[in-house]
């Protein structure tokens, strides 16, 4: 799941650590932190920008030189993207959950950032992300509809399921569709 703030490195606590005192004067943590902080060096699809522009209000822009003339304020936009700060931290899956409903909790109540429901590359088709059709009949499905398989390849990387075998499916499919180059003598 994507969030967009309009601060940058914005920052959300999660869960509190929680310790408790030992006989000896040391602490004992009972309880690990989590915390949900957003980059500002990820990047901003242009959808979500859009989307930005019109829900958020940017106090204090800065102004171009003719002092009438607000500056894009893209540079203060932050990305919270789950799938990668799950693998940045090495969350468990459970921690990701967590982190995500509170984020969608928090989003409704706070005006500070929004879950970006859309992506900016669309599922090849209605039932790609469904778990009944095997990564084989995806793929014949989509080369039969004369589907794009650079663009599937790229939504199952980035915002679909990450299935292994649908993307080994598709490498070997775009090896094989792949124009044969000619030499002439």
């Amino acid at each position: 799941m994507r969030f967009i703030s309009q601060y940058g490195e914005y920052g959300v606590q999660i869960r509190p650590q929680r310790q408790q005192g030992m006989g000896d004067g040391s602490i004992q943590i009972t309880q690990q932190p989590l915390y949900a902080k957003f980059d500002s060096d990820e990047l901003v699809f242009e959808i979500e920008h859009e989307r930005a522009l019109k829900e958020f209000k940017f106090q204090g822009q800065y102004q171009h030189m003719d002092e009438a003339t607000p500056v894009d304020p893209s540079y203060r936009l932050s990305v919270f993207d789950s799938n990668i700060q799950q693998v940045k931290h090495g969350w468990s899956d459970e921690d990701r959950s967590t982190i995500e409903q509170e984020l969608l909790r928090k989003a409704t109540i706070t005006g500070d950032f929004f879950y970006s429901e859309q992506t900016p590359i669309p599922a090849p088709f209605a039932k790609w992300d469904g778990d009944d059709i095997p990564a084989f009949k995806l793929v014949a499905m989509l080369v039969e509809t004369g589907g794009d398989l650079q663009e599937a390849l790229d939504y199952e990387r980035i915002f679909g399921r990450k299935r292994d075998d649908v993307i080994e499916a598709l490498e070997e499919t775009m090896k094989v569709e792949a124009p044969m180059e000619t030499i002439s003598a």
